[in-house]
């Protein structure tokens, strides 16, 4: 839970840099009731908002925060509940940032995302200043359309301030339905692609703060679009690190915020539920302490099947959380 409400504060405490008069919404620490409690006070450090947070949310209140409330919206996009007596506000997780900002034109003709060339072909370019610079015009328009608190094509979901994307798997066959996401099919030119993306995506502005938060997927090996949701692989050890980790090793260390675990499973352990690949590779070997994993959509229900096989739907969110991620997306 800690982890979760880590990255929670550190998103709320983001100032936006906005000439708009509109609130931004699911900027949380900007009514009176929230500002008078220590949560909101910027003179205490992150574990003392964090600690104080937690202590005025009850079981139930955490869970919300951590699993997706129908009653708010979409559960895949998935909408998590705040808090109104403590100014905590709901939020909506999932803007898609791998081209562009996947966001609706605003209002008027011609006020859309900049949309940019597929990975594979920004990939071939081989330009490291390109990745950078899409990661920078990403960054500040995820910011521009959070702050005029704009939406997806569903005008239930606004735009906030974490993005998914890139997307560094591997293209390693062509009838997988996914290859044009894709930068490429070697793990280090995808890493280094990944990797200038994310710093100029979580660029900073003239306050310190990251334009927005940054999330890679799939987390990993995930190659097939059939049967996606209860696939396995047999892999080595040596294709792990030569293969399936090596691009987000690379990308990891431009501080990435986080990463949405893939549908299918490695060695029959579900992504989701794998804590090789999510506690001792992310958090112990990336040493990303703080790095937050979120679900694929349905992938917490998509283990009731083949290879996991839950014996029931408490059983699939225990092994899920025990294991290493924090948010579910979806069902």
């Amino acid at each position: 839970m800690t982890e979760i409400m880590m990255m929670m504060m550190m998103m709320m405490v983001v100032v936006m840099a906005s000439g708009s008069n509109v609130i931004p919404n699911y900027k949380g620490c900007l009514n009176e009731t929230a500002r008078k409690l220590p949560y909101c006070d910027e003179s205490k450090t992150i574990d003392e908002r964090v600690d104080d947070l937690l202590g005025r949310l009850s079981l139930e209140e955490k869970i919300n925060s951590i699993s997706p409330q129908p009653a708010l919206g979409d559960t895949c996009g998935d909408h998590t509940a705040g808090k109104p007596s403590i100014g905590l506000p709901d939020y909506f997780w999932l803007t898609e940032t791998n081209s562009n900002v996947a966001a609706h034109c605003y209002t008027e003709k011609y006020k859309c995302p900049s949309t940019f060339v597929g990975p594979l072909g920004m990939g071939a370019s081989f330009n490291r200043t390109s990745w950078y610079m899409k990661g920078s015009i990403i960054g500040t328009e995820m910011r521009a359309f959070h702050n005029l608190a704009w939406h997806r094509g569903n005008t239930g979901n606004l735009i906030g301030l974490t993005g998914f994307g890139p997307n560094l798997n591997i293209a390693r066959d062509p009838r997988f339905g996914r290859i044009s996401e894709l930068p490429g099919e070697d793990p280090f030119h995808s890493g280094t692609y990944g990797y200038y993306m994310i710093k100029g995506m979580q660029e900073k502005d003239a306050n310190g703060h990251p334009k927005m938060l940054a999330y890679l997927k799939h987390f990993t090996a995930y190659s097939t679009e059939s049967n996606r949701g209860h696939d396995t692989y047999n892999i080595s050890m040596y294709d792990f690190w030569d293969t399936y980790l090596a691009q987000y090793e690379i990308t990891f260390k431009a501080n990435a915020s986080g990463a949405m675990c893939s549908y299918d499973a490695e060695n029959g352990v579900p992504s989701c539920a794998n804590d090789y690949i999510l506690n001792q590779v992310i958090r112990e070997k990336f040493e990303q302490k703080n790095a937050l994993v979120t679900t694929d959509c349905g992938a917490v229900s998509n283990m009731l099947g083949a290879p996991a096989n839950a014996p029931s739907p408490e059983h699939a969110a225990a092994w899920t959380i025990n294991n290493g991620t924090d948010i579910e997306m979806g069902s």
